[in-house]
């Protein structure tokens, strides 16, 4: 048994993905006639492939050659024609777009399954009816249910370092494992990052509260501003406890840096997924966007949303002009909660 998951586009939605690969890697029903487990194959955009590559679950990943948000018929049609030899009995489409779904039809797997619109109906033999967006269920239930699995099935994701990789990797950005991880980008768009001025809040509290812990500030080359406004704002005694390296690691090293962390400040983010699957503690703040749908997936994750009424609008500015769901949510209510890596508050 042989299967080709067509990956998601987006970090935190990549880590979501797991819940369903693990699924099927563990199901009795498609193991192989020597007792092993289903062989699982990713097929991924470049920016979330890395994700994989720390899942037990995953045979191999494959990173597509398309550039984002274009067709290209024909280069879609090679890498079908080219993943055909594999033999694949299925193809599980994990994006809504047609033309995610266009690689296993070019490859003529035989089954072929994902969420219908789009004219998807066309090239998957297997289209189920998407949720209303009124009615989102949990990331990992709405990948799970193009599995056949239940909630009760989908066990939460989870990504392996080794224990040499994270202290190597930390050694080359000069960090000590036991670093306060903060993550204050969000890709999407403005309406689900906490002011800077809040971030520096909490870090300042922080690192006055505990003078041997060192702060690390994540994220790509989009939150470099971000994160040096944060440094910025710091005491100046501080600044030199605090690292800024968004834009300066690639993606595997970012999820061997977050193994080490002891805990993450974040947005609701792909590097809180990240942190959740690595079963790092994780303080993650809700705006826009819905802590029933996209929740950090571990024991020992804290959610802040203020809940107003007029959220989650899901939307990547605030339709309303304020920003209150944000703007308003105190620092004072998170960093009261940050705990001290050597046992205290």
């Amino acid at each position: 048994m042989r299967l080709l998951i067509v990956a998601p586009n987006w970090i935190g939605d990549a880590v979501m993905s797991l819940s369903l690969i693990q699924a099927l890697h563990a199901d009795e029903a498609l193991r192989q006639a020597d007792g092993q487990p289903c062989e699982i194959h990713v097929l991924a955009p470049s920016v979330t492939a890395p994700v994989y590559q720390f899942s037990h679950a995953v045979h191999t990943v494959q990173a597509e050659p398309f550039a984002h948000g274009q067709l290209q018929w024909g280069l879609r049609k090679q890498v079908g024609r080219a993943l055909a030899a594999r033999g694949y009995d299925t193809a599980i489409v994990l994006p809504n777009s047609l033309k995610s779904a266009l690689v296993p039809w070019f490859a003529r797997i035989a089954r072929r399954v994902g969420y219908d619109g789009e004219l998807r109906s066309l090239v998957l033999n297997q289209a189920l009816p998407k949720p209303r967006k009124n009615n989102k269920p949990p990331m990992i239930e709405w990948y799970g249910r193009l599995g056949g699995y239940s909630p009760g099935q989908l066990a939460w994701p989870r990504l392996q370092v080794s224990p040499g990789t994270t202290q190597a990797v930390c050694g080359d950005f000069v960090l000590k494992p036991g670093f306060l991880a903060v993550a204050p980008g969000a890709e999407y768009g403005p309406a689900k990052r906490w002011p800077t001025a809040h971030f520096a809040a909490v870090v300042q509290t922080f690192l006055s509260s505990n003078p041997t812990q060192a702060a690390a500030l994540l994220g790509g080359p989009k939150d470099v501003a971000v994160c040096e406004d944060i440094a910025s704002q710091l005491e100046p005694a501080l600044r030199s406890r605090v690292r800024v390296l968004a834009g300066k690691t690639s993606l595997p090293q970012a999820i061997a840096l977050m193994a080490g962390a002891s805990q993450l400040l974040t947005n609701d983010s792909g590097l809180m997924h990240v942190a959740a699957a690595l079963n790092v503690p994780v303080h993650a703040v809700f705006g826009s966007s819905s802590p029933e749908h996209t929740p950090p997936l571990n024991e020992q994750a804290r959610v802040y949303s203020l809940k107003l009424a007029c959220s989650p609008c899901f939307q990547r500015e605030c339709p309303l002009g304020h920003m209150d769901c944000l703007n308003t949510l105190k620092p004072e209510l998170v960093s009261i909660h940050l705990r001290n890596p050597d046992g205290g508050v």
